[in-house]
């Protein structure tokens, strides 16, 4: 299943230019299988995305993507109520505990680097792989479709040294933006639960699907 994992749609996300009906029929046309949408600080209710699921044939799940002290977290199968403060990663991590029941990244870790580069800020890999927030995450966005090559690379490295789960998604705030970056599974998705289960087991693989 061709599922992209990072999607933001307007009225729910202001920064949007795209419904969720306008986003959805987009992504069919280009093959996709299912889209996960991550509001801004916002969760879809379940009773909105059955009635899309019902509606369309292609998969709709609900995530967030929270904005932290620490950067943007990406979180899949937890139900928040509308996050209105600026919370430390740590307290999103404290209200997930630490079963494998919902999914926690950092998006896009390395935004940053369209501007500047790592020897720019004055970094070095072992200085940043010592940063708390990894030690507390399950995964890092290392394909976002909106940053650069250079801030997906250094988020692979990152990624892959923390021995931390490697996903990817489009960001798509465009129509022409989704499908860019897609998790294909082996295993079908249903739900978020399998969603979840999917990434801690590493059944899948990040594509570059669309230019």
């Amino acid at each position: 299943m061709l599922i992209d994992l990072h999607i933001h749609t307007y009225p729910k996300s202001k920064c949007s230019n795209m419904s969720p009906e306008e986003c959805i029929e987009k992504a069919i046309e280009i093959g996709l299988d299912g889209l996960v949408f991550t509001e801004h600080n916002i969760c879809w209710q379940k009773s909105e995305l059955d009635s899309l699921n019902k509606k369309y044939d292609i998969l709709i799940l609900g995530g967030i993507e929270i904005t932290t002290i620490e950067g943007d977290i990406l979180v899949y199968n937890h139900f928040f109520d509308p996050i209105t403060k600026l919370p430390k990663t740590q307290e999103i991590r404290d209200i997930l505990g630490n079963s494998k029941d919902s999914f926690m990244a950092i998006a896009h870790p390395f935004r940053e680097f369209l501007v500047v580069g790592i020897g720019d800020l004055g970094l070095d890999i072992n200085e940043i792989m010592n940063r708390p927030i990894f030690n507390i995450l399950d995964g890092i966005e290392i394909f976002n479709g909106l940053v650069s090559r250079k801030a997906n690379r250094l988020a692979k490295t990152i990624c892959n040294k923390k021995n931390l789960i490697c996903i990817g998604g489009s960001d798509a705030h465009e129509l022409f933006q989704i499908g860019k970056y897609v998790v294909e599974f082996e295993n079908e998705i249903k739900n978020e639960k399998d969603l979840v289960n999917e990434l801690f087991k590493r059944n899948f693989q990040i594509k570059h699907f669309k230019k």
